[in-house]
């Protein structure tokens, strides 16, 4: 690997792998300073009642200010942002097929715009904006990695993991929007299953994104 290349790659997976500290971290504190009150919960934030976006609302139903959680979770997407466009940048290195490559970048990318404009739409304020640019952002984020997982090369990953990987995820999507589908029925309570179902959703792609990073680091120290 060229030493430019390598020393970007050993940036995007360092500055992923501070994300995954640091983002969580932003959460949990925004998550203890959120206000009690909004969607009908005594205390403060509610992993069964609340979504995560609900820490960006400027202001809560019940007219409370969120101020302080609001920033975090404003820094935490912007940070996430970041780090998800390095990573993506990094890991099209290690695809083979030209379209792949491409598909990779640019829905990468166009993820990590995306998951920066959600720190920026406070779901309050801008809901015709932020819940279209979370469609947008999970739509970007499947169609790259249903390149990657297509894709040839196993130099990165094995073609029994890709497809591991694949098949949870999309276990995981499915479930959720067979939930969301439910629920704009009106067959199905929002609270809790929704909350907990995005959750479970973002949990799943961060362990992915972890394994990824992990085979970055990896595939660095063999190439040496």
């Amino acid at each position: 690997m060229p030493k430019k290349q390598d020393s970007f790659v050993l940036l995007a997976a360092w500055s992923l792998a501070a994300g995954t500290v640091l983002v969580p971290v932003l959460f949990g504190i925004a998550m203890a300073c959120f206000p009690p009150g909004h969607a009908g919960a005594a205390e403060g934030y509610s992993f069964s009642r609340h979504v995560v976006s609900d820490l960006g609302r400027t202001h809560l139903d019940n007219g409370t200010p969120n101020t302080l959680s609001c920033g975090l979770f404003a820094l935490a997407m912007l940070l996430t942002g970041g780090a998800s466009a390095l990573f993506w940048t990094a890991r099209r290195l290690f695809v083979k097929h030209p379209l792949a490559r491409r598909t990779v970048l640019v829905c990468g990318l166009f993820t990590s715009a995306c998951l920066a404009a959600i720190g920026l739409t406070p779901l309050d304020r801008a809901a015709p904006l932020h819940d279209p640019i979370t469609a947008a952002t999970a739509l970007g984020a499947a169609l790259a990695i249903l390149a990657l997982s297509a894709d040839s090369d196993t130099r990165f990953q094995s073609r029994l993991s890709k497809r591991l990987w694949l098949a949870a995820l999309v276990l995981v999507t499915a479930a959720w929007t067979v939930l969301v589908g439910l629920n704009h029925e009106n067959l199905l309570t929002f609270q809790p299953w929704l909350p907990l179902g995005q959750k479970t959703l973002i949990g799943t792609f961060i362990i992915w994104l972890v394994y990824q990073n992990m085979l970055l680091f990896k595939i660095r120290r063999s190439a040496k």
